[in-house]
Order: structure tokens, then sequence, then C-alpha cells
């Protein structure tokens, strides 16, 4: 199942920052309203964000738009050394209220935002600008920490070089039907679902519910449900040795051939040449840059991505959010799925 997650505040303002030390990072689909901002250190693994699936390395920033499905997944440090993972959650309408009483420089932050609105991967280069701030927001409070905040969001808009990533228009500010439709599709896509079932969930009509999926996610129900499934489908076949067949079944598709058609649609080859040409391009990628890679991090284990198992690490992860101390550090101990 996808969770929502419950982002809490810093001093009482609509943005939060965590830190986390952990030592492996377990695949935990999830989403919530807000931007995330997300630098990991020292961690190779897995990215995956709406319908988008990209191995990432030992320094990775990315920002996922409200409402996008999204995990990490990175195995433990054969050094033993702790992984970090530093995670800034802001809202759109926060910044526009600032800019509206007094601080109009943030519109055209607030314009890019606009712009971007699935998510954006940066690049090294703009990394390496970024790491001192970062360290600062970490190790500083008040009105210098909030000046950490505000050069960040400065600077990620003159990377040239990002890649905008793909996936399902999802606006911060929608109907509260849609909210509760995508909650409950989050909840149910491995199972039968319906257009009935959907409409009968918000309370609305089978037409009415098509048409705010069309007007305010640009989608439709089968289109949302297939990048959630697929999603999932993506992470079993690079994580796990299941066989495809399977994992149709696991991913909610109601048989295989259904499965193979959406995933050479979304992604434009097989399961198998998706399983294949990721193992590769990972190990390449991954090689060239940092070094050997552990082959138990090419194809991790099932112990990995027991779904079942999933709501554990999540219910972790929102209670280190309750934290209202934003120099909290939640130990690798917590993270255990």
């Amino acid at each position: 199942m996808l969770i929502r997650e419950l982002v809490g505040q810093t001093f009482g303002q609509r943005w939060h920052y965590q830190y986390l030390q952990v030592e492996r990072v377990p695949f935990a689909w999830h989403y919530h309203p807000e931007f995330e901002l997300t630098l990991t250190r020292r961690a190779r693994g897995m990215r995956y964000v709406g319908g988008d699936v990209a191995s990432f390395g030992e320094l990775d920033l990315v920002l996922v738009a409200p409402n996008q499905a999204h995990t990490w997944q990175a195995q433990s440090r054969a050094d033993g050394q702790p992984q970090e993972v530093q995670v800034i959650f802001f809202t759109r309408e926060w910044l526009e209220q600032l800019a509206a009483i007094g601080l109009p420089e943030l519109m055209g932050f607030c314009e890019w935002l606009r712009g971007v609105q699935q998510g954006v991967e940066f690049s090294p280069a703009c990394i390496q600008r970024l790491l001192p701030l970062f360290d600062r927001l970490h190790q500083t409070s008040g009105l210098e920490r909030l000046s950490c905040l505000l050069q960040i969001f400065g600077q990620i808009p003159r990377d040239h070089d990002a890649r905008l990533i793909g996936g399902t228009f999802t606006p911060d500010t929608q109907d509260k039907r849609i909210e509760t439709a995508l909650a409950w599709l989050h909840a149910h896509y491995r199972e039968p679902v319906t257009l009935a079932d959907l409409a009968a969930e918000t309370s609305t009509s089978e037409a009415t519910i098509k048409r705010l999926l069309r007007e305010q996610l640009h989608d439709s129900m089968t289109g949302l449900l297939s990048q959630l499934r697929i999603g999932h489908a993506c992470n079993l076949l690079i994580t796990t040795q299941m066989p495809i067949q399977l994992i149709a079944e696991e991913s909610g598709f109601p048989s295989p051939s259904h499965f193979y058609k959406q995933f050479g649609i979304a992604k434009g080859l097989s399961p198998a040449a998706f399983r294949k040409r990721f193992h590769l391009r990972r190990a390449a990628t991954a090689e060239q840059e940092y070094g050997p890679v552990d082959p138990a991090l090419v194809l991790a284990g099932s112990d990995l991505c027991n779904w079942h198992q999933v709501g554990e690490a999540e219910d972790t992860f929102a209670k280190a959010n309750k934290s209202r101390n934003p120099r909290d550090v939640v130990p690798a101990s917590s993270w255990t799925d």
C-alpha cells in the first residue's frame, strides 16, 4: 500500500526540516501534499518518483512535487558508515504568502515552482555548490537557518543542467474530492478498482470524478492506476528474482498481457528488457563514477522489498516527523523494514 506521509512544521511555519542517519533506506512508496527537497549523501541505490526510475550515487539532490508517489532505496554500505538524508518540506502557498506580505523577491522562485510541478533532479555541479548551505542549514537555527533555506531556494532554479522528472501533473492546491480520490487510489491500487468505486468513495457521480481528474490532474483513473502499479512493478523487477507474471499480479494488473502492454507503453520496452537494462546500467554507471559496485546492491534480496512490512518503515518515518526539534537525528536503528 502507498501511504500518505504526515509532515510536521518547523517553529510553527509551513516548512519542515528533517535530518536522518540510516544504515539503509527501505523501499517505502509514499506521498504528501508538500514539495520535498531531498539531499542524500553516502548512499547508492534506486530512486522512484512518479513514473520515473533512476539510479543514484554518493550525492543526490531531487525536488519532488506535491502528491507525487516517491521513495529512495539503498542497501547498507560495505564500510558500515551511515547514510545521511536531509529533507526540506515546504508549500508554495507559504512562500506566496511571504511574498505578498513583504518579501517580493520570492515571487520568482514561486513562478519557477509553478513551472516544474512534477520534479527535478539537480546536476552534480549544483549539488557541490549547495553542500555548504545544507551543512549550515543543519548546524544553525533561527534566522540563520531561514537564511540558508532562502539561499538554497535562490540557487536551485539556476541549475541549467537539471533534469525535469516526468510523471502525472499533480497541483499542490486542489479540490478536496481529488485529495480523497488520490488517497484512496494510493491505498488500493493493487486491488481491482472501478470508476464506480472511486465515485462512491468521493461521494460524487462517475461523470463528476472523471471530469475532476481530467481538469485538475490532466489524467484519468486508469492512467493514475497504471503509474502506481508500474512504479511498484519496477521495484520488484529491479530488486527481486520474482517471475514477471507474479510481479504483474502483485502490482495489481488484471492479467500478464495487460501488464506487458501497459509497461511497454510507459517504458518503451518489455519488463524483461527493463530488468536487464537497469541491472547493467546501474552497475556500469555506479562503477564508472564511484568504483566497483557491491553485487548485493546491483540486485538486492527480497528482504528489502517485502511489501507487507513497508508500513512499519513508514510508521517510523511518520513518528520521526512529529518532532518539533528540527535538529533531531533519527538513528539508523529506527529504519527497519
